[in-house]
């Protein structure tokens, strides 16, 4: 049983403790709680609130009679190696598993007999009359003797599309979906969740081979190219890409700057007023194409004599710094 995780409902504290000491030596897990990794939920009575749950949330529970658990035993002691597909098919639960059903207003004898035979081959008692124990009526209309019995007494009221649709889902469904009240197009509407179970190993996922060749796989390398040679054309954009530098706004910082700027000749500039020695950094500072002009205000930029221009991100400007220590 390796694999399994088992949860019990309407389960005596006893059974339950015998149950789990029995699975857990077989190799099952064993969870009170109905949690996501349960495989198997070992059902006592069907009116539980995790039964219903997983009639509408889990199509990948599997619903089993406790004698499930002791067939499983019965193998194992004998030290055979158990058939659990086939064990889970003769224990599954039946969908109408110790249900009372009865009906009324259908006049077809044959279509009656059906419900009959739908009703008896699938775990349920069918009564031809109602009774205080029946647990279902199944109504064609809400009128006549038995559907007013049938509210005296607290008895669940159906449509027949609750019967067709909880033996196409396997478990019974919740009976307010089906009332007669509802148009038949809204009946049974959200009742359960129909998704596919993937039947699918644990571990890695296998391929079909000409399913891998040509499908997925495929479609992955196309679009990795794509964003590839996006991504390159992208960065190439970003450093050759010349970058223009932007015309001198006309405000107040300019005509200061053109009024206090010493008239140069030959592309010549000023000397650096220096506050003391010079280190690397701010050699190669006073060496580059801006210089700091000596005024009263503060340091003025002189013209930059004409260069090549680079490419580049920063390519097409021309930086000065200004403000910072000689650590930074």
């Amino acid at each position: 049983m390796d694999g399994v995780v088992l949860c019990c409902t309407s389960i005596s504290p006893e059974k339950r403790t015998e149950l789990a000491s029995i699975t857990a030596q077989m190799g099952a897990i064993h969870k009170l709680d109905l949690t996501s990794d349960v495989t198997h939920l070992i059902v006592g009575d069907t009116d539980t609130p995790k039964y219903k749950f997983v009639a509408k949330e889990r199509p990948d529970v599997k619903c089993l009679l406790p004698a499930w658990v002791d067939a499983l035993r019965a193998s194992w002691v004998e030290a055979l190696e158990p058939d659990l597909p086939a064990l889970e098919a003769q224990y599954k639960l039946p969908a109408l598993h110790n249900l009372r059903i009865c009906v009324t207003g259908f006049e077809d004898m044959a279509y009656r007999k059906r419900l009959e035979d739908d009703v008896n081959s699938n775990g349920g008692d069918y009564r031809g009359n109602l009774t205080k124990d029946v647990t279902h009526l199944i109504a064609k209309e809400p009128s006549g003797a038995k559907y007013k019995y049938a509210i005296d007494w607290n008895i669940k009221i159906v449509s027949v599309e609750w019967l067709e649709q909880t033996l196409e889902r396997g478990m019974i469904l919740d009976e307010h979906l089906y009332s007669l009240s509802l148009p038949p197009a809204e009946r049974g509407r959200n009742a359960w969740i129909r998704r596919v179970v993937s039947t699918s190993s644990l571990g890695k996922r296998s391929f079909d081979g000409d399913f891998a060749a040509n499908g997925p796989r495929k479609l992955r390398r196309v679009a990795s190219a794509k964003l590839n040679s996006q991504s390159v054309g992208l960065w190439t954009d970003i450093v050759s890409a010349e970058i223009q530098a932007e015309e001198p706004k006309h405000d107040q910082w300019s005509e200061r700057l053109a009024h206090n700027r010493p008239a140069l000749q030959g592309g010549s500039s000023l000397p650096v007023k220096s506050s003391g020695p010079l280190t690397e950094r701010s050699s190669l500072h006073a060496q580059s194409s801006a210089t700091v002009v000596e005024s009263a205000g503060p340091p003025l930029l002189a013209p930059f004599p004409e260069s090549p221009r680079k490419s580049g991100i920063f390519g097409g400007k021309r930086i000065c710094l200004y403000g910072f220590n000689e650590k930074k």
